[in-house]
């Protein structure tokens, strides 16, 4: 099973996030790439977690009404809450010193908490929820693996209702949006990849 595999990764997260549920694990199949490929190098190809994700028009609208909405509620902006609530502080001396991005450097709506060679892990804090997504990859025979996990940490009684609302449109819409963006970029930096293995793998 995809969830026994993804445990069975060395990976820190398992450790600092140890107790936060998950709420999302994907796993996107990449045949070819260079040798020696970080986990940031990946991602910085295949635009995951920037400005070349293409997600389409309807993620798209989504993500300006969910925006949208926050502001006019006051959801985002919330220093003290970051500041309490952040796992910054939980990060050993060691984990500072080998992340190859500084923790808590901001990468859009998120907060970096470490970037290792193969984990990548980062936070998103605002009224509603504690979020939290993991890139991990892994090298296989013909080229990579990428998990993408994402938790979710409960703040207060509105965490749940406001994931029940919009759980259904990450899972249908958002995430596989993602996914095939991913993909299509990659096929765009190794066109000689086999078309046919060029897909998500699995998804949980």
């Amino acid at each position: 099973m995809l969830k026994e595999e993804f445990e069975n990764l060395r990976l820190e997260a398992h450790e600092l996030l140890a107790g936060v549920p998950v709420h999302s694990l994907h796993k996107v199949v990449l045949p070819g790439g260079r040798s020696g490929m970080t986990v940031r190098e990946i991602n910085e190809l295949t635009g995951f977690n920037s400005e070349k994700t293409e997600v389409g028009f309807v993620s798209e609208a989504l993500f300006w009404m969910r925006g949208f909405i926050g502001r006019i509620l006051g959801w985002d902006d919330d220093k003290e809450l970051i500041e309490s609530v952040s796992y910054l502080p939980r990060l050993t001396a060691g984990q500072r010193e080998k992340s190859l991005i500084e923790p808590g450097k901001a990468e859009g709506i998120s907060r970096v908490l470490y970037c290792f060679e193969n984990e990548f892990l980062a936070e998103i804090i605002n009224r509603t929820v504690h979020c939290f997504w993991l890139a991990a990859s892994e090298k296989t025979e013909d080229g990579y693996v990428l998990y993408m996990v994402v938790y979710v940490r409960r703040l207060n009684w509105f965490t749940p209702v406001y994931m029940a609302l919009v759980g259904p449109v990450l899972k249908w819409i958002i995430y596989p949006s993602i996914e095939k963006s991913i993909v299509r970029n990659w096929k765009k930096a190794f066109p000689a990849a086999q078309e046919e293995n060029l897909k998500p793998a699995a998804s949980h």
